[in-house]
């Protein structure tokens, strides 16, 4: 499939197996007219924590913890405008994530939280949260931040999965038996908050590193205040009740510096994701198919992005190679980091 537009061509193709090769995007500029010009390049863009929290990762890889199957992130869990650093060891079923905070240029644990090595972020109220569903029972614990620390506020059990056994059903919160109504009432207050997943973004691969600590958390800088406004335009009519589980992200999907914005709109199917960019003409979109989580996968270190697992689908809106793409050791999920909303649109192009 090819769609063309005045700034990219874009190819999007299904890599079968690794004899099966995709088309390639070329991106032409205008060289006389250039309203895509930026304030300043992502890597010029420092803050104190870039430092501290590059070597904590640097010093994970070389620890005993890490295997192929790390994964970290990056998300301000605190309301302070400072991201938190979350370092995933693996997705085992009892992982749990290591959360640290910044103050100024050192780093300390902040809190320990998850299960399958992420957990659930809670926005709305500053609360993070997870839930194990072993053979028969089900586990889990939400903590709420306050005065600079995360605890613990509650934590729930039961057994009912066990009651075709003839288990002795239990719903318990806080180590307490509580009635089925009492239990319902107390955890699904929590569940029916919007939440995000963190904890397993990038891979610890050179590029994922480099660009998460020196380029991801700078796009508020980058974009000129006429970019931001078109974004926000853009994005904006997607605000309403026709897509409640709607999310995006600002990604540099090619890598020169001017980011994309990733919308990812929460429906199942293909075409449930749009990509926004900027051109001559001002910003346009095209639709790309996403993974049952709802994001893209995006090769940092190939400048591709692409859904599934066996059977890719990919695109590049750089002069990549797609030809037997096979994914590097730096990739990141892309559509979800910031729920779709009013508020959230003018934090993100502040």
């Amino acid at each position: 499939m090819k769609i063309k537009r005045s700034a990219y061509i874009l190819t999007a193709a299904i890599l079968l197996s690794a004899m099966t090769g995709c088309s390639k995007t070329e991106n032409v500029l205008n060289s006389e007219v250039d309203p895509l010009a930026f304030n300043a390049a992502p890597e010029s863009v420092t803050f104190d924590w870039q430092e501290a929290y590059e070597s904590k990762l640097k010093e994970f890889k070389k620890s005993d913890r890490y295997s192929a199957d790390s994964r970290f992130d990056l998300m301000d869990i605190t309301d302070d405008n400072i991201p938190e650093l979350i370092i995933s060891p693996s997705a085992e079923s009892s992982e749990r994530c290591d959360i640290y905070f910044s103050f100024g240029s050192s780093i300390d644990l902040l809190t320990s939280c998850g299960a399958y090595g992420e957990f659930d972020f809670i926005p709305s109220i500053l609360f993070i949260g997870f839930q194990y569903d072993g053979d028969g029972f089900t586990i889990g614990e939400y903590q709420k931040y306050s005065e600079g620390f995360y605890n613990k506020e509650i934590s729930y059990y039961t057994n009912v999965g066990s009651a075709s056994a003839g288990a002795a059903i239990r719903y318990m919160i806080n180590d307490e038996s509580v009635t089925l109504a009492q239990y319902d009432s107390i955890v699904s207050a929590y569940q029916n908050e919007q939440s995000i997943k963190l904890g397993r973004k990038y891979t610890f691969g050179d590029e994922c590193i480099d660009y998460a600590i020196h380029c991801s958390e700078s796009w508020s800088k980058v974009l000129t205040g006429d970019q931001k406004q078109k974004y926000r335009e853009s994005l904006s009519e997607y605000v309403s009740s026709s897509y409640p589980n709607a999310a995006f992200e600002i990604v540099d999907l090619d890598m020169n510096g001017l980011p994309e914005v990733v919308l990812s709109t929460g429906l199942p199917g293909e075409q449930a994701t749009r990509i926004y960019y900027l051109d001559n003409e001002g910003v346009k979109n095209i639709k790309t198919d996403n993974d049952s989580d709802g994001c893209i996968r995006f090769d940092i270190k190939q400048n591709v992005f692409y859904s599934g697992v066996e059977k890719f689908k990919c695109w590049t809106l750089a002069d990549a190679d797609l030809n037997r793409f096979k994914p590097s050791d730096s990739i990141m999920t892309c559509g979800r980091k910031y729920e779709l909303s009013k508020k959230n649109l003018e934090f993100a192009f502040s």
